[in-house]
């Protein structure tokens, strides 16, 4: 009992000359004056005061870096450096009539029968509001695919697209476009990855996108990787030529207005889409417009994003972007945030209607392809999803924007075409009469305006080395803190008197252990004292 009140007497003892001794010797700032015996006990409070009061504001200003450091974890900037527009695709272009079918190939069809059914559909004849419509036997029975009957009965490209040339090269338009059914019905498309790159293998070949063009090698291509290094004379996606009008993408499009059945806007034109090659467009909702009669221009701007390798390791709830690889789609071989919402918006519409509209992604191998009968539940489905009342917030969330992104900008200037008889430079359009020109004709080019482009560039914004000195300074300002110090606080918090305990405890021992030697040696010298008899 005794030992073990001595023992907590010696750890007390040399726990306050440990911590009198730190006080003294250690290098924070203010703390020696409360070690110091020759000042006052006002003086050493008013140290301690100071002390606990840089403390305080030590520890807020730590928090508000720490905020900071969680709240804000990207930083968006400008890249330095310029990128060329010729080490990006030139954009993709769609190019879709408004007129939704040939006049010429319609005019038989009766109102009663199945295919009068799906022109009402194709012109939203309001037909979706009256439910009577519906009952009748052209609807309810009708099993006509409206793929078929755009394939049928819209305008081809090769009647749409009169000239096509890009660069200095010019080219022919069956090379340049291909044909494509989008939300816009039948619609010609340029500069897309070839379904082999564009979709995932289990989906090619319910792509909607008819004749592969065969005049280039198709190659891969994602906004992350960029081109191959061995890159093939002739390519697609193919890149930017140069800037100007000469070395774009021009048009001249036969709207053929006397063909004209039904428009999706209020007159006739041509609805364009512009939009990277590794996704298809909402032709629909997007794309620009352009009306006949017109030589319009339009500048392309470069909207490009990327980041930095360090924002890897960050989770993705916190950067907000995925790098390639990450989310893995089922109809789209390279992930973007519209072919992911595509994606999402197909899901919907089969969740409520079990089908898949012809339009959208065949996300589903073996599903059913959406006939006359489901064309009214896709069509509530989808005005739900256009307000963003569908309740796909979990589908919504997954699709974050890619950290490596290329999109495109334009705006455009117009002037009317030849109307009076006077020389226009060499076209397609001097063998034309100019009243069928400002009729049924468009002109469009497509070029950049500039041949470098500054991206921006996703970084972390507080990193845990920046985290780590504007902690070390804020400390280092008010404390005087420094690694050394952590150091001395270990030393003297922890094995200075844990050394000196098991020190003193060792000098004990062997004390103790001497003076129980001595008193064995002594009691072996000492004479036996016999008691003799004596008779």
């Amino acid at each position: 009992m005794e030992s073990s009140k001595e023992t907590k007497k010696i750890i007390k003892t040399y726990c306050r000359g440990n911590l009198k001794r730190f006080l003294r010797e250690t290098t924070l700032h203010g703390l020696k004056y409360l070690a110091d015996d020759s000042i006052t006990l006002w003086e050493k409070s008013f140290f301690m005061c100071a002390f606990l009061a840089a403390i305080i504001t030590t520890a807020n200003l730590i928090v508000n870096v720490y905020a900071k450091w969680i709240s804000t974890p990207v930083i968006i900037g400008i890249s330095p450096h310029a990128t060329s527009i010729l080490n990006i695709p030139f954009p993709a272009i769609t190019v879709c009539n408004m007129n939704q079918v040939l006049a010429g190939r319609v005019a038989n069809y009766t109102p009663e029968s199945e295919e009068g059914a799906l022109l009402k559909i194709f012109c939203n004849s309001g037909v979706f509001s009256e439910d009577k419509v519906w009952e009748a036997p052209n609807f309810k029975n009708n099993n006509l695919k409206f793929e078929d009957f755009l394939n049928e009965h819209a305008q081809p490209c090769s009647k749409m697209l009169l000239s096509c040339s890009y660069g200095a090269d010019g080219g022919n338009c069956s090379d340049l476009f291909q044909e494509i059914i989008s939300d816009e019905g039948f619609c010609c498309v340029f500069n897309i990855l070839q379904p082999n790159f564009l979709l995932t293998r289990s989906t090619v070949r319910t792509s909607n996108m008819r004749k592969p063009n065969k005049a280039r090698k198709p190659i891969d291509w994602n906004p992350e990787t960029g081109y191959p290094s061995d890159l093939p004379p002739k390519y697609t996606p193919r890149a930017a030529s140069g800037t100007g009008v000469t070395m774009g993408l021009s048009l001249v499009l036969d709207s053929a207005l006397d063909e004209y059945y039904c428009s999706t806007t209020n007159g006739p034109g041509f609805k364009v889409g512009i939009h990277s090659p590794i996704e298809s467009t909402s032709i629909k909702e997007t794309a620009y417009v352009f009306p006949v009669g017109y030589e319009t221009r339009v500048r392309i701007e470069v909207v490009s994003s990327e980041a930095t390798e360090n924002l890897r390791t960050m989770p993705r709830e916190d950067r907000q972007c995925l790098f390639n690889g990450e989310e893995n789609l089922l109809f789209y071989a390279h992930y973007s945030r519209r072919n992911c919402e595509s994606e999402c918006q197909v899901k919907f519409i089969y969740e409520q209607c079990k089908c898949q509209p012809f339009n959208l992604p065949l996300i589903y191998e073996n599903a059913t392809i959406c006939g006359v009968q489901q064309v009214r539940c896709v069509q509530k489905v989808d005005d739900l999803w256009m307000k963003g009342t569908s309740g796909g917030d979990v589908c919504w969330d997954r699709c974050l924007p890619p950290c490596f992104d290329l999109s495109y900008k334009a705006d455009a200037t117009m002037s009317p075409l030849r109307q009076f008889d006077y020389l226009t430079p060499p076209s397609i359009l001097r063998n034309m009469s100019m009243d069928y020109v400002n009729k049924h004709v468009a002109v469009l080019h497509f070029y950049y305006r500039e041949s470098v482009f500054h991206g921006n560039v996703k970084n972390v914004y507080v990193g845990f080395t920046e985290f780590l000195s504007n902690t070390g300074g804020i400390m280092g300002l008010f404390l005087g803190f420094s690694f050394i110090s952590v150091a001395e606080i270990i030393y003297f918090a922890f094995m200075r008197p844990i050394c000196e305990l098991i020190t003193t405890l060792r000098k004990r021992r062997m004390v103790a252990r001497k003076k129980k030697s001595l008193l064995v040696t002594r009691s072996q010298l000492q004479p036996s004292h016999r008691i003799v008899k004596v008779n």
